[in-house]
């Protein structure tokens, strides 16, 4: 070996140039391609058929209250909820612009707010829920304050209140995903292509293919960071008194579902669906050790998630010993994806003192 390749070696300018052949080859196009066709679009198909659902399903426990009405408007809820959880992980574009979490599933609710709002206002409307009230007042995790209340067999009856607010919620949320998805889908007269084709440059006003690999890696940092920083760690008392309400849910105590589906929709962007291509195989050609790592991460939290006996919330609070190795799975997957991952495709990301095994 030459004294000059040792030093291109050891500097990691060979890495370098590899990862810049990916980058300007049919690699990046054809993955971009595959995700939005077999993983983004279908997310958000499957967010706007489930939250039209719910809506439905509300609309029918109210016009025939029954324990079977219910019992399937909280089943709706929770494929709702799962559609949105997965969805999270490919939340470029639209769903950012839009910011589609504010009339969705916005993670901070105000339970006495709702109260009073359901009192003050019993007929109140999709078009009054949309612009005249807060995110917090709205989205499926106030849904389910409403929904999965103690007294909700009772209080859900035609013209109360109570119906008319989750008739309300339910339309701005499923109005919200069906314009999310034809953003995706549906060209705009005068205004371009569909996101679709923007996104993976198959329109000649499309993005840079490796900007929009950026963008695909930097939802995934910024969504285990949050998970792990924002909600574990706070739940957990590891910045401070233990607060289980840093994981969004209330009553229906469907917080571990949710996060499965966060870590699954995560894993379908990294992984591909279906033997499709995903963020795996722009990683492995440079990195077969790295692509392991993420695989094997991915399914050491899916462990962990497994093992927990607790209701998540509950578990973190008390620091359960599964909680822990809950967190060390997630905090592993999140140290391998915003460093090996991250440096391999060389996009960039902003971190902080809070990211990965600074928590310990």
């Amino acid at each position: 070996m030459t004294a000059l390749l040792r030093s291109l070696l050891a500097s990691g300018a060979v890495l370098a140039a590899l990862a810049a052949c990916v980058s300007d080859g049919q690699g990046e196009a054809e993955t971009l391609a595959d995700v939005t066709d077999n993983v983004i679009v279908p997310r958000y198909e499957a967010l706007a058929s489930e939250t039209a659902a719910l809506r439905d399903a509300l609309a029918d426990a109210c016009a025939s209250p029954s324990d079977a009405a219910l019992t399937a408007a909280r089943d709706a809820w929770r494929r709702a909820g799962a559609a949105w959880a997965q969805s999270e992980a490919s939340g470029v574009g639209p769903a950012q612009d839009r910011r589609s979490a504010s009339r969705i599933a916005w993670p901070i609710v105000q339970p006495e707010r709702i109260d009073a709002l359901i009192a003050e206002r019993p007929d109140l409307t999709a078009a009054a829920a949309g612009s005249e009230i807060s995110s917090t007042q709205r989205g499926l995790w106030a849904i389910e304050h409403v929904l999965f209340a103690p007294d909700a067999d009772a209080d859900l009856a035609p013209g109360s209140g109570r119906c008319a607010y989750l008739a309300a919620v339910a339309a701005v949320a499923a109005d919200e995903a069906a314009a999310l998805l034809d953003e995706w889908r549906v060209a705009r007269d005068g205004d371009g292509p569909p996101y679709k084709d923007y996104f993976t440059a198959r329109s000649a006003l499309g993005l840079i293919t490796a900007d929009a690999v950026a963008e695909l890696v930097r939802t995934q940092v910024f969504l285990i960071r949050t998970i792990v920083d924002m909600r574990l760690a706070g739940a957990m008392g590891l910045r401070g008194e233990p607060d289980p309400s840093a994981i969004p849910g209330g009553p229906a105590e469907n917080a571990l579902a949710d996060l499965r589906n966060q870590i699954k929709g995560m894993r379908a962007v990294y992984e591909g669906s279906g033997g499709g291509l995903g963020l795996s195989t722009l990683i492995a050609p440079l990195s077969a050790d790295a692509d392991a790592r993420v695989r094997e991460r991915f399914a050491a939290s899916f462990a962990a998630m497994d093992a927990l006996g607790a209701p998540l919330r509950q578990a973190a609070a008390q620091r359960a010993p599964e909680a822990d190795a809950l967190l060390q799975a997630l905090m592993d997957l999140q140290t391998t994806l915003s460093t090996e991952v991250v440096s391999l495709l060389g996009v960039s990301v902003g971190f902080s003192d809070a990211d990965g095994d600074s928590l310990r």
